[in-house]
């Protein structure tokens, strides 16, 4: 079993580098993921079937692999993402979180759990995977970051 979590931050207020995101461009960019993932990750295909207003199933292809996961959303706080469906796949959980400790400084919490298949003794594959998840994480924030900016947003999701 893979359990980890990292947190990246998203404005530092005292870093002029980087201009801040408001925590509705934040909230609309995470939603758009969970929505859209493979506006952010090429090599995936995904189809999504909304509920209700506050949660979806989605179908994602990476490859020859499929699955479905069931999305809840929390307006402003949280993703919950749970894979749904055959029993024979991999069962797997995550959350991304709005964090702002101080008002301004936004943080994104993202929590992972997942089965692993550990048959392999010279990989260690729960390294490699939370290695792609936090370079994952990251390029999502950035793009976030630059739809952001363009104000693209509204063009993104249609």
């Amino acid at each position: 079993m893979l359990e980890f979590e990292h947190i990246i931050q998203v404005n530092d207020l005292q870093d002029p580098r980087f201009s801040d995101l408001s925590r509705e461009q934040l909230w609309q960019g995470l939603v758009l993921r969970a929505r859209c993932p493979d506006k952010f990750n090429r090599s995936l295909v995904c189809r999504h079937e909304m509920l209700d207003d506050h949660s979806f199933e989605r179908t994602i292809e990476a490859g020859e692999a499929s699955f479905r996961e069931r999305v809840e959303l929390f307006p402003q706080l949280k993703i919950c993402t749970r894979t749904i469906g055959d029993s024979d796949r991999i069962k797997a959980r995550s959350t991304t979180a709005i964090e702002e400790p101080e008002s301004g400084y936004l943080f994104v919490r993202f929590s992972y759990r997942r089965e692993l298949d550990d048959s392999d003794d010279r990989v260690d594959v729960g390294e490699h995977l939370k290695a792609a998840y936090v370079q994952l994480d990251r390029d999502a924030i950035a793009m976030i970051r630059v739809l952001a900016e363009s104000e693209l947003f509204d063009q993104t999701i249609n």
